[in-house]
């Protein structure tokens, strides 16, 4: 199946962004760092609200977009409409950090964004699931998208908190996170290739080899944060590689995904688009 890159796109950086701020919400409520930084608050916005643009990129007459809005039941709707809201999440809170808001106030700004952000990568998966897309029928797809743009977010947080400069502790924290973020990873993507085995073995248009580099990316997120978690002084590079690890990770996925994409077959054995 022809992959849709722009989608692809869409729901990497998306979902980085998504889960940037999340994950240095978290580190906030573990008391291991403060509240997230304006730097982080602005790139988590400007990657959700260009994630956003380019899921229009793969229409033909990108203004057709306006006439699946019209439509509140689908995928496209949800998504756009959680891509709004969090948006508009993200820019209160920076106002908050910027009038010196009542932390309690920005933190429950902050852990709304939290939850949104979390919830949108999921629903970003779940678009897919379809009938006519046996491969794309089970909630591990969309358990995969979460995880995997988790990596890709746990990558960029840690990197930021080692451009930043902030303490050992809280590079550390960014760390352990990384390692949480590759392995949530890892556990949902394995549990959806597992589900659609069959359809990753018999595939013969490289989905094996993306599956591969899937799983060697995400072990690389995951050794990257364990070795910040021991040694935070070395954080910024092995943050460099735990991003670049995670955005290869999320896409992979996203490609096994469309290359398994076969739609169900007719009496003749036509595939039925």
């Amino acid at each position: 199946m022809e992959i849709q890159w722009a989608l692809v796109l869409f729901t990497v950086v998306s979902g980085a962004g998504a889960w940037l701020f999340a994950f240095s919400m978290l580190s906030s409520l573990f008391k291991k760092d403060e509240a997230p930084s304006k730097m982080e608050t602005i790139v988590a916005f400007v990657l959700v609200a260009v994630g956003g643009c380019m899921s229009v990129m793969h229409l033909s007459h990108v203004d057709r977009i306006l006439e699946a809005l019209n439509h509140p039941t689908s995928g496209i709707f949800i998504e756009a409409a959680m891509i709004g809201v969090l948006c508009v999440i993200l820019a209160v809170y920076f106002i908050m950090l910027v009038r010196g808001t009542s932390k309690k106030a920005r933190t429950a700004v902050g852990i709304l964004g939290l939850l949104v952000g979390m919830v949108f990568t999921y629903a970003c998966g779940s678009s897919y699931m379809m009938e006519a897309r046996p491969a794309w029928q089970t909630v591990a797809l969309p358990l995969a998208y979460f995880g995997t743009a988790a990596a890709a977010g746990s990558g960029l947080n840690l990197l930021l908190k080692a451009a930043q400069k902030r303490t050992d502790e809280a590079v550390s924290f960014a760390g352990l996170m990384a390692v949480a973020g590759g392995a949530l990873g890892a556990v949902l993507a394995a549990a959806f290739c597992v589900i659609t085995g069959s359809y990753v073995a018999a595939s013969d248009n490289g989905a094996i080899a993306w599956a591969v580099a899937l799983f060697v990316a995400l072990a690389a997120v995951i050794a990257s944060g364990a070795v910040v978690l021991k040694q935070p002084k070395n954080a910024l590079a092995l943050g460099t590689i735990a991003l670049a690890a995670g955005l290869v990770a999320a896409v992979a996925l996203r490609v096994v995904m469309w290359l398994i994409g076969t739609p169900f077959m007719d009496f003749f054995l036509m595939a039925l688009d």
